[in-house]
């Protein structure tokens, strides 16, 4: 292998190495998901009813669907959970979403 070839391959490596980190970050804040409230509750201050909805997260933003329609969109925040959630899990206090865990991952969103 010559020195040129050689440079650029190493050359390619490397960037795909920088780049890695990137895709595992974008991956890892973007969510579609299928979750149930078992009762009215709101989130964010917007009221959602009992029900099936969408739930898409991109970054800090998510989006809550019903029949195709987006009827909530609200910001929130990932956290770190201490192990992997058993269940898809939506938290509730008082009537008020506070944080959805997902099955099989160690991030939740908290509203």
């Amino acid at each position: 292998m010559n020195v040129r070839v050689r440079s650029r391959f190493i050359t390619a490596l490397v960037a795909t190495g920088m780049a890695l980190p990137i895709w595992v970050t974008a991956a890892s804040d973007s969510l579609h998901k299928t979750i149930h409230l078992g009762q009215t509750s709101t989130v964010a201050g917007k009221t959602l009813q009992e029900g099936d909805y969408d739930l898409m997260v991109s970054g800090n933003q998510a989006k809550f669907a019903s029949k195709g329609k987006v009827v909530a969109e609200v910001p929130c925040t990932w956290k770190t959970l201490d192990a992997k959630a058993e269940h898809d899990l939506v938290l509730t206090s008082g009537g008020v979403v506070t944080e959805i865990e997902f099955q099989g991952k160690t991030q939740a969103i908290d509203f």
